[in-house]
């Protein structure tokens, strides 16, 4: 008999500002762009490549068939690991006026592109 079967988490999921990310182990099937007037599903198996710009204001860019989604950002290299191991979930706009006053991604664009 196993006693713990309904057992809740004594420690919840840490909450990103930027987006969410699959449990440890498992893998998300679709990632979600949240912008500013809409939110945008694609399937993981339609990203062709991604292509992380470093710099002071750091670009991401997930290429599919025909378009083209594009991060404007900084420090966005959780976000190019987490797509990297397949746990990318959500990603949202962060961006602060003050730089720095949180720790972690700062989004600050999302857009879609056709190509």
């Amino acid at each position: 008999m196993d006693v713990h079967a309904h057992s809740r988490r004594l420690l919840a999921r840490p909450v990103h500002s930027w987006g969410e990310l699959a449990e440890k182990g498992g893998d998300a099937v679709a990632v979600r762009f949240v912008l500013v007037d809409r939110v945008v599903t694609y399937p993981t198996a339609q990203f062709k490549r991604w292509e992380h710009l470093l710099g002071d204001h750091e670009t991401f860019v997930i290429r599919t068939d025909r378009e083209e989604v594009v991060i404007e950002g900084r420090d966005l290299t959780p976000i190019r690991t987490a797509l990297d191991l397949g746990r990318l979930c959500e990603l949202r706009l962060n961006y602060s006026a003050k730089v720095g006053a949180r720790p972690g991604p700062q989004i600050r664009r999302i857009t879609i592109e056709a190509t």
